[in-house]
């Protein structure tokens, strides 16, 4: 965790309770009733070294902040900040306050900005590359002139969540699907409002809202296809435990497929 000037904005009570070092424990902390608290260090060298208690130096760490979402403590950025337990620490020596790795305060468990969770937890969005359908189907040859019908599968449409957490801080992102571009690999491209319709026996030509009319056939082309695409934006929204939120833009998840088209030949009989 980089080092983090904070600013906080309330005075520290002098009631807050002392922690003291504890004999033979290392980089522990026990509260005054005996119980252990750990990972409130010196970011810089621990006193005394690795697995050593520290040296008598008329030095202890006393609790700063005991519940930080009471007590409000911000980035030089503005960004509020928590630890991962609530609380933070500061180093007195000889009755005065030192700085550890350059803060004046020391957050239990390391800082955390929910921002950075938020971000973590959209870059693991468990959102697949969409299934691309058309009709007539993927094994099957389209033609020119004949209205293609294109989806992608309606159980992938849905909303996607992702959640980050560090300590008892935690943020939960949502990624909601938008709008489907489709590229019809012959010059055409199109925008559809969803997924599209899956075709079934029995609708009619105009059931669908997501078709592409081709006009010729791809013969014509280096491999004798036509490549069709399609990318989908999700909106992204993020929320988090300690009521930060906002948006976050948009993701997009692209899948594409060769699609062939032929032309109809007419026959002309006396």
């Amino acid at each position: 965790m980089r080092a983090l000037r904070v600013l906080i904005l309330a005075a520290v009570l002098s009631s807050l309770p002392t922690v003291a070092w504890a004999d033979g424990q290392g980089d522990a902390y026990v509260n005054p009733d005996g119980t252990p608290v750990v990972e409130a260090e010196d970011t810089d060298q621990q006193p005394g070294g690795d697995d050593q208690p520290p040296p008598d130096d008329n030095c202890e760490w006393r609790v700063a902040v005991a519940d930080d979402m009471e007590m409000a403590i911000y980035d030089v950025d503005g960004s509020r900040l928590y630890s991962e337990t609530g609380r933070w620490f500061e180093k007195v020596c000889d009755g005065s306050i030192v700085a550890v790795g350059g803060m004046g305060i020391v957050p239990e468990g390391g800082a955390v900005d929910p921002r950075e969770l938020a971000a973590s937890a959209k870059e693991s969005l468990p959102i697949a590359d969409p299934p691309i359908a058309t009709s007539p189907g993927e094994n099957q040859k389209t033609y020119a002139q004949v209205k293609t019908w294109l989806w992608v599968d309606e159980s992938w449409w849905t909303t996607y969540s992702a959640t980050a957490s560090a300590g008892r801080v935690s943020a939960t992102v949502t990624a909601s699907p938008t709008v489907a571009s489709w590229s019809t690999g012959d010059g055409g491209s199109f925008d559809c409002a969803g997924p599209g319709v899956e075709w079934r026996r029995g609708l009619p030509e105009d059931g669908t809202y997501c078709s592409h009319v081709y006009r010729n056939s791809s013969a014509g082309t280096g491999d004798g296809t036509y490549q069709l695409g399609v990318d989908v934006a999700f909106e992204v929204t993020w929320t988090s435990s300690v009521g930060q939120g906002g948006s976050l833009g948009t993701v997009t998840r692209t899948s594409s497929r060769p699609i062939e088209v032929g032309e109809i030949q007419a026959i002309e009989t006396e």
